[in-house]
Parts: C-alpha cells; sequence; structure tokens
C-alpha cells in the first residue's frame, strides 16, 4: 500500500468560508448561541475542534449537534457555489500516483464525494467526514494505526485547530498559506511549515514527483 497522506476538505481543497461562515452564523442564531455573529468569530471557533468551541460558549449537546447540521446541509446545497483553489485537481492526481490520499474533515462525506466528483478531481481513496465521528484525532489515529511503519504521516490543514489536532493524533500538520487562518496563526498552532502553492506541498510531502507536476519528468 502507498504511504498515507491526509488533507483537510474545506480550506485546503475546496474554497468554501464564504458559505460556512454564514451558514454557521445562522445556524447559531437560530439555535440560540448569538455570540456566533461575524466571520471572525466563525473563524475563532476553527482554532481548536470547532464542537468543543461551540460548547465554550454555552452551548448544549443538541444545540452543538443541530448547528453543526445545519452548517453541513448549507454546504450540500451551497455545492455548485463552491470551487476548488487553484491547480488543487492536478495536486490531487499527481499524488494519487504515490500516495494513499484521505481526506478528514468535519464536512459530510457524501458532500466532499459530490465536490470531488463535480470538479473531475481523482485519486481519493477514502473520505473520513462528520458520519464518522466529530474529532479529527481519533479519525486521524486510526488511519494511522491501519498503516503502520511511516516514518512520517502528513496531515494537510489550513486552521489552527488542524494544526493542534494533527499533532494530538501523532500526524505531522503541514498549513497551506491558502487556506482559512493565516500562516503565522498556524506555526503558533504547530504547523511544521507553511505551503505558500501548491507546487511548495508537493515540495514537502512528495517531492519526488514535482517533476511531472512541472511537465519535466
Amino acid at each position: 500500500m502507498p504511504p498515507l497522506l491526509m488533507f483537510d476538505h474545506d480550506g485546503v481543497l475546496a474554497d468554501s468560508l464564504d458559505i460556512a461562515g454564514a451558514a454557521l452564523i445562522e445556524a447559531c442564531r437560530r439555535v440560540g448561541l448569538p455570540q456566533v455573529e461575524t466571520l471572525e468569530d466563525v473563524l475563532a471557533l476553527y482554532e481548536g475542534n470547532v464542537f468543543d468551541g461551540l460548547r465554550a460558549l454555552g452551548g448544549t449537546e443538541e444545540q452543538v449537534e443541530v448547528a453543526v447540521r445545519r452548517t453541513l446541509d448549507a454546504l450540500r446545497v451551497g455545492l455548485l457555489a463552491q470551487r476548488p483553489f487553484p491547480l488543487i485537481p492536478q495536486l490531487v492526481g499527481e499524488l494519487a500516483e504515490v500516495r494513499r490520499l484521505v481526506v478528514v474533515t468535519s464536512n459530510s462525506a457524501d458532500v466532499v464525494e459530490q465536490f470531488l466528483h463535480r470538479h473531475g478531481i481523482e485519486g481519493i481513496a477514502e473520505v473520513a467526514g462528520a458520519e464518522a465521528g466529530w474529532s479529527k484525532v481519533a479519525k486521524i489515529e486510526a488511519l494511522i494505526a491501519a498503516a503502520p511503519g511511516q516514518e512520517r504521516y502528513w496531515y494537510v490543514g489550513d486552521t489552527a485547530g488542524d494544526m493542534r489536532e494533527a499533532r494530538l493524533a501523532g500526524a505531522t500538520p503541514v498549513g497551506v498559506a491558502w487556506g482559512w487562518h493565516e500562516p503565522e496563526l498556524l506555526l503558533e498552532a504547530g504547523a511544521e511549515s507553511i505551503a505558500e502553492t501548491p507546487l511548495d506541498l508537493l515540495h514537502v510531502v512528495a517531492p519526488e514527483v514535482v517533476p511531472d507536476f512541472l511537465g519535466l519528468g
């Protein structure tokens, strides 16, 4: 089996912040968590685990679950408005030749799979979505346990919460500069490095495919 390489979805593959942010703000308002009223409030929740963040605001388990489900439903409805970041389809295609690619996300697996299909992004072997649990730590730990023997297990994310959860799970986080949080925040949260571009990311997680990506292979 090729080496395991894990990705977040929203903010790494999909440009979905506007939709996700607006959906979460509205969902929180409807369930009685009015503290989440701006995009900055949404981004602050993703400095850790978003579910824990909603609980810390006083949300009950029912409020948190309903708010998250409403947000996921909105992302499903808004699929037509979501686009991959530049060069992401090509990046995934190159990496799939040499890595087993798994998306570990708080989004729904079916939303991610529809997005990948709609935009011709091929090579993702598995999507560990919200249906597999709300903890990215637990999902990453399970994937690592199923792929023993690697020297390093990369997790590619775009939020401080991604970086922290990857570290807790035993993975090495690499942040992307095109996502939801600024690179400085990702580094403070434990990112091993920051990829400014998809080519930078290849240099970190699979340098052997860089010539092919550049058309030099």
